[in-house]
């Protein structure tokens, strides 16, 4: 199982959030910076993976509505990918 951990309180705008991806999944990985890119790697995930989101409240206020967005695409990736798990952590 792999686990990728999101963490609000160590990221402060969207370079650092996909900074903070690309760390974990490996630069090859995650090519773009941008949601597309984002949804393509998530969902071609083929091995049981949990995204763990820490401090969503800090991201909220941090990223805003970009936030919102990307809460969206992560619920929209699970229901195309069951090897996907999410797990809200505070």
């Amino acid at each position: 199982m792999n686990r990728i951990v999101i963490d609000g309180s160590v990221i402060d705008s969207k370079e650092t959030f996909f900074h903070a991806l690309r760390s974990q999944l490996g630069e090859d990985k995650l090519p773009g910076s941008n949601l597309d890119a984002l949804h393509d790697v998530l969902t071609s995930i083929t091995v049981h993976t949990v995204i763990e989101v820490r401090n969503q409240a800090k991201l909220a206020e941090t990223l805003g509505d970009y936030w919102k967005r990307i809460f969206w695409l992560l619920n929209d990736c699970l229901d195309e990918n069951r090897d996907l798990k999410l797990e809200l952590t505070e």
